[in-house]
């Protein structure tokens, strides 16, 4: 700690400031009678009063009275040593990789360690423990959000080691509102597959209700990207969404749909912080505790208030959920009333509400408990498993074959009648 000079000290020993140095001069005329103590308040922008004390102090100290009498003192709201050695302690062990807003959190939540963030980060970096990042400024055009909760919801799957190598790296989906920036739902799956997003989307409209739209990128679960030029082939996803009223649309850049690309790269950081803070190393641990808890703390923090208020979720009517979220191929009704699927042989019965004829199509629901219904115009069929097609019983035919007589002016006949009256035993 520096100790504070002397009042007494000499003034060549005094590093005055330029406000100080203007004060010297002002004093030091005061104190020749050139001016008066009205002139000089005018001229050091003071009070009548503080020119009054602080020209006492002038006349007792010299210049060394004109220095602030807290100069290379401690504020007394100054952070306490032994609780900021502490804090730079943790930065060492569980809070090495934090960053000073989460970590400023964590202080308040677990040790009660109350500071303010950038006074944190400041500490930081005099400890070596966090390094300023530059950013390049991008130019980027603004978008609205929209005004009403449920109007957008931005949905992406974000890759990521959450456990630090505890448990197999996993995805976390997240579906985040536009209007209040608030996280609606958010669950690990072990990959972005169709079935991950169609088991988290299931919940998250029986949870919500029907959104007006769904934005995503052009992953390979949410957009056919292969030879379909005219987008006229769709995903499964999208199919379903389709089917419950929800248009789909496309970002054409990460930036497009920032809010939610900005969330998961705090998630990245903070979640699987959470995640080693409370010792979780399971996926179903972790939905429990993101449900929970992580979710009601985030929207607690970085929600803000839609520009209209209302929720314009649509509520389920007369949705089949499990005809929906499933997968649907479409198939053709062979001779024998069988439907090949997957290797699967599936023999349809007599007994049916519909009737069917062979070589007609039927569309085959694979639902994700690995269960399958098959549907002719929107009737379900009642099937049954074979195992392998049944053996078709062919009788052979036997065909008689009319025995042909050659003319009596045949060729044949002509040349073996000459050929037996030149032989000696007359052709025996």
């Amino acid at each position: 700690m520096i100790v504070q000079p002397s009042l007494k000290a000499s003034a060549n020993t005094v590093g005055l400031n330029m406000n100080e140095r203007d004060q010297l001069v002002t004093f030091s005329k005061l104190k020749d009678g050139l001016i008066s103590q009205s002139a000089a308040a005018k001229i050091l922008n003071f009070s009548v009063r503080w020119v009054r004390k602080k020209f006492k102090r002038f006349i007792e100290f010299g210049a060394n009275g004109l220095i602030h009498q807290r100069r290379n003192k401690l504020s007394p709201k100054a952070w306490d040593s032994e609780e900021k050695e502490f804090a730079m302690k943790l930065f060492e062990g569980p809070f090495q990789d934090f960053g000073p807003t989460f970590a400023a959190e964590k202080l308040e939540e677990l040790y009660r360690v109350k500071i303010n963030r950038e006074t944190l980060r400041q500490a930081m970096i005099s400890y070596g423990h966090w390094h300023g990042r530059k950013r390049k400024p991008k130019h980027r055009k603004w978008r609205e959000r929209k005004e009403h909760f449920g109007t957008m919801i931005q949905l992406d799957g974000s890759p990521h080691d959450w456990f630090e190598g505890r448990a197999p790296k996993c995805t976390l989906l997240v579906f985040i509102d536009d209007a209040t920036s608030s996280i609606v739902h958010a669950e690990l799956a072990p990959s972005e597959s169709t079935e991950s997003l169609m088991v988290a989307t299931r919940y998250y409209v029986e949870q919500f209700g029907r959104p007006l739209i769904f934005y995503v990128d052009f992953g390979g679960v949410f957009s056919v990207n292969i030879n379909n030029p005219d987008r006229i082939k769709i995903t499964q996803f999208k199919r379903a969404c389709n089917e419950l009223g929800i248009d789909v649309k496309y970002a054409h850049s990460p930036q497009a749909k920032g809010r939610v690309e900005r969330s998961n790269g705090t998630h990245q950081d903070r979640l699987i912080k959470e995640f080693r803070l409370h010792n979780i190393s399971t996926i179903a641990e972790a939905n429990k505790f993101i449900v929970n808890t992580y979710i009601p703390a985030h929207n607690r923090r970085f929600a803000v208030k839609p520009a209209k208020s209302g929720d314009v979720h649509r509520p389920l009517t007369m949705h089949n959920l499990d005809n929906i979220f499933c997968l649907k191929e479409e198939r053709i009704i062979q001779n024998d009333f069988t439907v090949q699927y997957k290797n699967r042989i599936l023999q349809l019965l007599a007994d049916q509400k519909a009737v069917i004829r062979p070589k007609e199509s039927v569309i085959i629901h694979e639902h994700f408990d690995k269960t399958l219904s098959i549907f002719i115009r929107s009737i379900q069929l009642n099937f049954t498993e074979i195992s392998k097609r049944p053996l078709k019983l062919i009788e052979p035919v036997f065909k008689q074959h009319k025995i042909h007589k050659p003319a009596a002016n045949h060729p044949w006949r002509v040349y073996s009648a000459v050929t037996k009256s030149k032989h000696p035993n007359g052709g025996y």
